[in-house]
């Protein structure tokens, strides 16, 4: 009992959201402790639903695509499937892999997501900004092959060219 005392109101309702995972006697001593505090079980369940937005929120922050201060190197959204634009024509939603890449080429698929990027027109042509991941899905394989596929044929292409300049310059 004299524990929970000094615990602060957000640590009591953190430990009263996960009550089911007490013991019985620890279980009627926090409730007696949120009872002397006059705080209700709509209290625990609103901070039980803030805790999981926050964490949901964390989770798609750290999905972001960041910028490295290596340039060349970082999380970058690759691949667009299931493309579907808002009516309005200002967002569009699509799925797409978040990727680790490195000299802008795709090396390792870390989750495949629900996009929402904006769209914006500008004298006639179409401006896309903010690709935000809105919810976090099983790799999609096919979409991860076809990024391995086309950074290969890239490779390829640029390899040939400069055979070719090579070849060319010894003539």
């Amino acid at each position: 009992m004299p524990q929970y005392q000094n615990l602060t109101e957000y640590e009591l309702l953190h430990l009263a959201s996960e009550i089911d995972q007490l013991t019985d006697e620890a279980r009627l001593a926090l409730e007696s402790e949120l009872s002397r505090r006059k705080l209700s079980a709509s209290e625990v369940t609103a901070y039980k639903r803030q805790f999981a937005y926050d964490e949901a929120a964390e989770n798609l922050r750290r999905a972001r695509p960041q910028s490295s201060p290596i340039h060349g190197l970082g999380k970058k959204f690759f691949g667009r499937a299931n493309r579907r634009s808002d009516p309005s024509g200002l967002f569009e939603l699509y799925e797409s892999t978040l990727w680790f890449y490195v000299l802008w080429f795709p090396v390792y698929p870390i989750a495949t997501y629900t996009v929402r990027r904006n769209v914006e027109r500008w004298l006639g042509s179409t401006l896309t900004s903010n690709e935000t991941a809105l919810e976090r899905h099983s790799r999609n394989w096919e979409m991860i092959l076809w990024a391995w596929v086309k950074a290969f044929g890239v490779v390829l292409a640029i390899r040939l060219v400069f055979l070719l300049r090579f070849r060319w310059h010894l003539s």
